[in-house]
């Protein structure tokens, strides 16, 4: 060990090395801690309305027998994801009777209709926005032994469809 010493060189490097350990090693470190926090606000959107349009209809409807289908395009106006859990169909009527363009159709009976949601493959699922959807009615005319329902030949009964 003797010959590790011998020269100033090496006295130097080794009391160098020496020194800047115990410098770092005696080095304090300090810091302070802090806590915060802050609030933002996220915007929510709001529903888009439907919009229901008649895309077709097929079949003739007699007293007692035949129905119409009548498939409506039911397109989500709005530009996000939104659902419907109810499309209900109605035979519109104007004083009793059946309307025909908005316009009534006397001795036409609105009550010897029935309009019923037949099949809504969408119903409380998911619609994206801007994305249109298919619902088909079925209109039927039970026969009314009781009444002539002679005032509906002929006829095309105005059908509502109202989603929600």
């Amino acid at each position: 060990m003797s010959k590790l010493f011998t020269t100033k060189r090496r006295i130097a490097i080794v009391v160098g090395a020496s020194a800047m350990v115990l410098a770092g090693g005696g080095a304090a470190f300090a810091y302070f801690t802090a806590s915060g926090s802050g609030t933002g606000a996220a915007t929510v959107g709001s529903t888009g309305s439907w919009g229901v349009s008649q895309a077709s209809s097929t079949g003739t409807i007699f007293p007692g027998s035949g129905s119409s289908v009548i498939t409506f395009n039911v397109k989500n106006n709005g530009s996000a994801d939104q659902q419907f859990s109810l499309a209900q169909a109605t035979v519109n009527s104007s004083g009793g009777d059946i309307t025909q363009g908005g316009n009534a159709v006397a001795t036409c009976s609105s009550t010897w209709f029935n309009a019923s949601v037949s099949s809504d493959p969408s119903l409380n699922q998911n619609v994206a926005g801007g994305a249109t959807v298919q619902v088909q009615v079925t209109v039927t005319m039970p026969s009314d032994s009781a009444d002539n329902q002679n005032g509906c030949q002929g006829a095309t009964p105005d059908v509502t469809l109202n989603i929600s």
